[in-house]
């Protein structure tokens, strides 16, 4: 049974036992992101989040702390975006504490000494270049610039190279100081809890967790500013495409409606998409659709990468599907299938803890709520294939629409012709 209370500082604790494994999964989210940052400070929480890792008063060296988790057979890391930050240990059950002692240590201590900032800097930048070499990861960030404009959501999580060198100590403690407080994070315990009782784990993360009770400033708001066409000009082995429209936020009813959408049209190596631009047409090796959501907007979009020669095609192809799921309902089959490949994936995904955990950490954190798999089964169970015609026809229109591209030249005219529904 799932467990949620709320500490005297306002943390949020939500506490998932599993006796039948023998490991435990910590969960440390914050509710913070590249969305809480000015161009100034743009990418600010992901060095943040790899300054916690670099020493600590009782772990003096980034050596020091890594070498703990692996001392005692467990794994570690961390991750950003736009809206939340995690940290998680996953090690024996009998550790548990230790994972505790672990993850206060590096959020609380994490001294953020001169030289291993200028270090971490330095690394950074070259993992921003190293985004910029990827087009087929960078094509989404693009995508969604587009979708949401010039702002602080539309911006890529890593920030720029100005920005991240420029960052400094002061910066980062601040920072830390107004977003890494108790009402702001949520930690979750997935797992076998090694005989401990709830309120004795309840105990012990009021121990090592002593964030401030203060509240954290809002995110900046974001009016999202749709541009049709992002075309970056690059030379590529392939043209990448990533079309699509602007979804549903986080706690929307519509998000689980799209994400069967999605899944019609491009989740399954038998889906619409699949079927027609690799299959049919031979256009492109993998092709995918998929939906994000934030506390306040979302997307439902289709990625694919194409020889220079068939931009257009694919572009007309894409877009013919997007058309066609509007004009008619899914038959039973291709609805029942959709709702099959959503809940194998997420009864798999949930035999992991940590899988479980961050699943619990992110909706606590963006929807003040989680569910579990049974939960959100009755949800999707309830969707018809009357909701997937009414939600293509409200969110696959013009007004909503992007495409990003990125690769050798490409007509801006012939390109916006294609792009019709």
């Amino acid at each position: 049974m799932i467990k949620k209370e709320i500490l005297k500082n306002g943390t949020r604790v939500i506490l998932i036992p599993n006796n039948s494994t023998g490991v435990i999964s910590a969960m440390v989210m914050f509710g913070v992101g590249s969305r809480y940052e000015n161009d100034k400070i743009a990418g600010i929480s992901h060095l943040l989040e790899h300054m916690h890792y670099k020493g600590t008063g009782k772990r003096a060296t980034a050596i020091d702390v890594a070498e703990f988790i692996e001392s005692i057979g467990g794994e570690h890391n961390a991750f950003t975006s736009k809206e939340y930050t995690g940290y998680y240990v996953k090690v024996a059950s009998r550790h548990l504490e230790k994972s505790y002692d672990f993850l206060s240590d590096i959020l609380l201590n994490s001294r953020f000494q001169a030289d291993e900032l200028e270090r971490e800097k330095s690394v950074v930048v070259e993992e921003i270049k190293m985004y910029e070499d990827s087009p087929m990861d960078m094509v989404g960030s693009k995508f969604e610039e587009s979708l949401f404009g010039n702002n602080a959501l539309g911006r890529d999580v890593i920030g720029f190279r100005e920005s991240v060198l420029a960052t400094t100590r002061g910066n980062l403690v601040d920072f830390r100081s107004r977003y890494y407080t108790g009402p702001n994070t949520v930690i979750v315990l997935s797992g076998n809890f090694n005989g401990l009782s709830d309120n004795e784990l309840l105990a012990l993360t009021e121990k090592y967790f002593t964030f401030s009770s203060s509240l954290t400033p809002d995110a900046l708001p974001v009016t999202p500013q749709c541009e049709r066409l992002h075309l970056v000009e690059k030379p590529t082995e392939q043209s990448h495409l990533v079309i699509g429209f602007q979804g549903a936020p986080f706690a929307h009813p519509d998000r689980y409606k799209l994400k069967i959408l999605a899944v019609i049209l491009g989740g399954s190596m038998s889906s619409r998409m699949f079927e027609e631009i690799r299959e049919k047409r031979g256009l492109a090796y993998a092709v995918r659709c998929t939906t994000s959501s934030y506390s306040d907007a979302g997307t439902i979009e289709t990625q694919v990468g194409v020889p220079h020669a068939k931009v257009i095609e694919a572009v007309k192809a894409v877009m013919n599907e997007y058309g066609k799921i509007r004009k008619e309902e899914v038959g039973e089959r291709e609805l029942r299938k959709a709702k099959e490949i959503i809940y194998g994936k997420l009864l798999i995904s949930f035999e992991d803890s940590l899988d479980v955990a961050s699943h619990h950490a992110i909706s606590e954190t963006l929807a003040g709520q989680s569910f579990t798999p049974e939960e959100l089964m009755a949800i999707y169970e309830k969707i018809t294939a009357q909701d997937i015609l009414e939600v293509a026809n409200k969110y696959f229109v013009s007004d909503r629409l992007s495409l990003a591209y990125i690769g050798p030249g490409v007509s801006r005219e012939d390109t916006e012709k294609a792009l019709t529904l």
